[in-house]
Parts: structure tokens; C-alpha cells; sequence
């Protein structure tokens, strides 16, 4: 799993989309989370490798088939290169939203201002929402996180889409939380959250058709 946040970026200067596929699970958190938030014990208890990436935001559990994730590097002067960073993602929300209007009964948005992130969306990524990121009735089914240096943004995606039940059903079982703070977490995340109605293989193939990939 840690490979796959740490794969060189590709050197073209054109954009190019990469689609990543986990084998094993891993909480992920962001750059700026202290390791005191993750109740190691919890984690290995489930054997879910802890990483951190480079980017900013709160925890994101991925496992197999919970999330489709795409990466997406956009060189500088590129004609989707943006200088303001708010609104350097919204052309790949705008994407996602396309695919995401396959999957439900409503008009997905792209959330165009800053980030909005209270306690719950500093500790899980899909408890807050930034620029870029694509809601469903308010709630958020396209996570994004982003870096850039300057030669290229490389903008990072996730879609939540439905998955096998399994262990732990999400980030909060493997933070360091009293069990209150879990069930209060849990509603936060119920009412914050979309997943889209399909798998991880029918999502993936949609977003692909919509980059023109046969």
C-alpha cells in the first residue's frame, strides 16, 4: 500500500490519470496528523497498516473494493493548470460529479469554496469537504486532496462505492476514541458521507469511459 503513495510522478507534459488498486487495507493519514490519533493497538488487532501521505486532510481507511481512486497530474501551464488552489481541483470534481450522476437519483455538486472541516472533518477526510470535492444531497461521495511543486499538481481522488461488509467498517474503530466518541463519530459520518450505488469495477470502468479510455 505504501508504494502506491510514494510512485514517481510521471514526467509528461501532458495530463495524465492513474488508477490505483489496493491489495491490502491501510489507514492513511494526513501529513499534519499526529500518530497519537491512531490507536495503534486497534490497528494491529485488525493487522491495518498505518501510512502517512503527503498531503494534508484527516484519516482515510482504504481497503480492497471500499474506493475507487484515481490520480491525476496536471502540468504547469497545462490548460487545467489553475495558480489559485481552491480552484485547481474543480475540473476533476466536476469529472467525478459526471460519474457520480450515473449512480444516484440526484444531481451531485462540486463544492467550489474552501475547506470546511469542524473536529470530526479534521480527524476523517470524509467528514469534512474541500475544493473540488464532489457531494450528493450534501453529503460527500468524492474525496480530493492535492500537492503541487512547479512543474505539475498531482491531485488525489477517492469515491466511496459499496464493498463487502467487512473489518473495521471505518476509520473511527482505529483512532483513538472512547467508545462514546465512536458512536457520536459514527452519526457524524452516516449523516456526512455518500456511497455509490455499485462497485468498485463498475465506478472505475465509468470514470474511464468519461476520460475516453477504451
Amino acid at each position: 500500500m505504501s508504494e502506491l503513495l510514494n510512485l514517481e510522478e510521471p514526467d509528461s507534459d501532458q495530463l495524465v490519470a492513474r488508477m490505483c488498486s489496493v491489495s491490502n487495507s491501510a489507514l492513511v493519514i494526513g501529513s499534519s496528523q499526529s500518530l497519537s490519533t491512531v490507536d495503534q493497538a486497534r490497528s494491529d488487532a485488525f493487522d491495518i497498516e498505518v501510512i502517512r501521505r503527503r498531503s494534508g486532510g484527516g484519516a482515510v481507511l482504504v481497503t480492497p473494493y471500499r474506493q475507487v481512486w484515481f490520480d491525476f497530474f496536471v502540468p504547469a501551464g497545462a490548460t487545467l493548470w489553475e495558480d489559485d488552489i481552491t480552484k485547481a481541483a474543480i475540473w476533476a470534481g466536476e469529472l467525478w460529479a459526471s460519474v457520480s450522476a450515473l449512480f444516484v437519483n440526484t444531481t451531485p455538486t462540486v463544492h467550489g469554496g474552501r475547506l470546511i472541516a469542524d473536529r470530526w472533518g479534521k480527524l476523517v477526510c470524509f467528514a469534512g469537504v474541500g475544493p473540488g470535492e464532489v457531494l450528493i444531497a450534501g453529503r460527500k461521495a468524492v474525496g480530493l486532496s492535492q500537492r503541487r511543486n512547479r512543474y505539475r499538481a498531482h491531485i488525489q481522488t477517492a469515491a466511496l462505492v459499496t464493498a463487502a461488509e467487512g473489518n473495521p467498517q471505518d476509520e473511527l474503530e482505529l483512532l483513538s476514541l472512547t467508545p462514546e466518541e465512536r458512536i457520536k463519530g459514527r452519526g457524524v459520518l452516516e449523516s456526512r458521507c455518500c456511497v455509490l450505488s455499485a462497485d468498485a469495477t463498475t465506478v472505475a470502468d465509468s470514470l474511464l469511459d468519461a476520460l475516453g479510455v477504451d
